[in-house]
């Protein structure tokens, strides 16, 4: 008992220290903002907000700070009249009220994103994702399925493989739900089979747990705890908290019977990593789940601490299936104990409950039974008619019999061949759906080959500029110094002009192949690019830092370089800007990259091609595995670049 103390106290203590990391974080990331935010317009103050609360919510957990981030985000939208950014709010609004429960609402800010860009169907998709999984909470599985089945046919037609394995992980979960664990399995591993080409390890993780809970369902335990380890132990290398704590809570539950010790150091282990995060919703469960392990092992006291917990966490959620079963819990815990008194009242409790939930199934299974006794009676009172009848048609029903046997012969027939068909196409589908992730990764390895070409003559012009047209220059003014004892004017002239080339071939070959990013970092390089065009153009270029020291493979340094080179030239030529402002940021393996000018914009959705610049930039952003976010008014231009050093494939 004192071991089992000691290790509580343990538990909670890192629960405490998780908590503390948490807030840290929070409160960092809440400093920066401030800072950046105050020098910006409304409409790239409202883009700011709103990536500022994703990170809220997909890096730091924290749903409070995510609602205020988006808050701000659709006030400086309407401030500003930046549809975009508005419309945009509306999904994360929409994404917060369905993590919070409210369907109503978050349906409601989910269309109001869907019809404002009813013409970008990716975008659509990433709202209607949301709605299948609202459909799925209700238990509308028939308008889930549909939804998700259009999801997945528009990122096939992206060849988006990451995201029609996320559209398939989905539809796995409402098979899940709809007690079909084989069907749920088969979609399962369509998509870990692209999470694994994609390197993507908290899918992967994600993935295999599923499939851990569908060999749960099946009561084949020994599958069960070959995935979900396997989901545990890349939680834990990637250090993804809640994922470790789904994981484990899952684990627990295959070994409640062979190891009830393991099972309930499991669940303690997720306990505190759940209470961490605050996530009150699992916690229901995992209180539930431990106190009935405390049950099975007699330590009636905590088993009734912990129904206890799962009993208030689940009215304050209004998750009434979990009140009736810490109901239950609590009268059969008291029951042991011979506390009569109170198991009698725990058990009307549940009773009431059970009582209540089950009202309405059995008023819609009394009225089924009632018209089938109705249907029942009126076949017996033509029956018994029939009868005086049956005699004379006896040889008119064996025809009808033989007719009726050839008729489902044939129908049997047609099925078989459905049934053959269908097969094909679901493997066809399959195959289908690898040659697309096999084809996405030969144009990544095409993608690198040419970045590295583009390279390489680069630094061939440079040498051939610097060696050989910039030393031929040098000696032909070494020459006509020579004649400038003359005196002769149009000589002197002309060797000026000879240092004029000189240091347009110094500058080229210096942009081709920058000294400071061959010799330095990319911090370095891209501060003295930004200093060396704001001196020689004229808008005001500023170049600005935060975040971790960068230590980045030079190929990553190389493609970032590239992209401020591009952006920067496209504000130069295209935009008639008066400031240029670039920001690049590194934390936690998260690359961002900000420039933005305040020129006259363009109009992004009806552009008719993005221009070889802009292709430039996204063809590396992509082959960096990263995301692009464009948007340009006529108060100037923001395109923000976001890349995670973890996911950048530099096979």
């Amino acid at each position: 008992m004192r071991f089992r103390s000691y290790i509580f106290s343990v538990l909670v203590l890192i629960s405490n220290v998780f908590y503390a990391f948490q807030n840290s974080d929070s409160e960092i990331f809440q400093d920066s903002i401030r800072v950046e935010v105050t020098k910006l317009s409304d409409s790239l103050r409202a883009q700011k907000y709103y990536n500022a609360s994703f990170h809220a919510l997909q890096r730091l957990n924290d749903l409070k700070l995510t609602r205020l981030y988006a808050d701000s985000s659709m006030y400086y939208a309407k401030l500003s009249g930046f549809k975009d950014s508005e419309a945009k709010s509306h999904f994360q609004f929409g994404l917060l009220e369905r993590i919070e429960g409210n369907y109503e609402k978050a349906l409601d800010h989910l269309d109001r994103n869907i019809t404002y860009f009813k013409n970008d169907s990716t975008l659509i998709a990433y709202s209607l994702f949301q709605v299948g999984v609202i459909h799925r909470r209700l238990g509308d599985y028939e308008n889930s399925l549909k939804t998700y089945t259009t999801i997945l046919n528009i990122f096939q037609n992206k060849k988006d493989s990451l995201a029609i394995a996320s559209t398939l992980n989905s539809i796995g979960n409402i098979y899940g739900e709809m007690k079909s664990p084989d069907e749920a399995i088969k979609n399962y591993d369509l998509a870990l089979k692209i999470f694994e080409a994609k390197k993507s390890q908290r899918d992967v993780a994600n993935a295999y747990e599923n499939i851990g809970k569908m060999y749960l369902q099946k009561n084949d335990n020994e599958a069960a705890i070959t995935s979900l380890t396997k989901a545990l132990a890349i939680s834990r290398v990637i250090k993804e908290d809640y994922q470790i704590a789904k994981a484990l809570n899952s684990l627990s539950n295959a070994y409640q019977v062979s190891n009830p010790e393991k099972a309930i150091n499991y669940l303690l282990e997720s306990k505190v990593l759940f209470e961490a995060k605050n996530f009150e919703s699992e916690l229901i469960s995992v209180y539930k789940n431990i106190a009935s392990c405390y049950k099975g092992r007699g330590q009636y006291k905590e088993a009734l601490e912990y129904y206890d917990k799962s009993l208030q966490l689940a009215k304050k959620l209004e998750e009434k299936p979990y009140v009736r079963e810490a109901y239950k819990g609590l009268f059969e815990t008291y029951q042991k104990l011979g506390d009569m008194s109170k198991a009698f009242d725990f058990q009307n409790k549940y009773i009431q409950l059970k009582d209540s939930l089950l009202n309405s199934e059995n008023l819609k299974a009394v009225s089924i039974l009632q018209k089938q006794y109705e249907t029942k009676a009126k076949d017996l009172e033509i029956g018994e008619q029939k009868l005086l009848l049956e005699h004379q048609k006896n040889i008119l029903q064996q025809e009808q019999i033989k007719k009726n046997i050839a008729i489902g012969l044939v129908l049997m027939l047609l099925l078989v061949s459905l049934a053959s068909w269908w097969i094909y196409r679901q493997r066809q589908k399959r195959k289908n759906q690898e040659l697309i992730v096999l084809k996405n990764e030969a144009q990544i390895h095409v993608l690198e080959s040419l970045i590295e070409g583009e390279e390489k003559e680069r630094f061939r012009i440079a040498k051939e500029l610097h060696d050989g047209v910039n030393g031929n220059l040098s000696a032909i003014k070494h020459k006509l110094n020579s004649l400038l004892k003359l005196n002769n004017e149009t000589i002197k002239e002309t060797v000026e002009m000879i240092d004029k080339s000189c240091e347009q071939v110094r500058a080229i070959s210096h942009n081709l192949v920058p000294p400071a990013l061959d010799n330095f970092d990319l911090q370095t390089a891209a501060s003295d690019y930004c200093i060396n065009m704001d001196t020689t153009h004229q808008p005001k270029i500023s170049f600005n830092y935060y975040g971790e020291q960068m230590l980045l493979p030079k190929i990553i340094e190389v493609n970032l370089y590239r992209i401020i080179q591009e952006l920067v030239t496209n504000s130069i030529k295209h935009a008639n800007a008066k400031t240029i402002n670039v920001e690049l940021s590194y934390r936690n393996n998260g690359i961002q990259l900000s420039v933005e000018d305040d020129g006259k914009g363009f109009d992004a959705f009806n552009l008719k091609t993005d221009g070889i610049g802009i292709s430039n930039v996204k063809h590396r952003v992509a082959f960096l595995n990263g995301e692009v976010d464009l948007s340009s008014s006529k108060l100037g231009t923001s395109v923000n670049v976001f890349i995670d050093k973890i996911n950048f494939n530099n096979d």
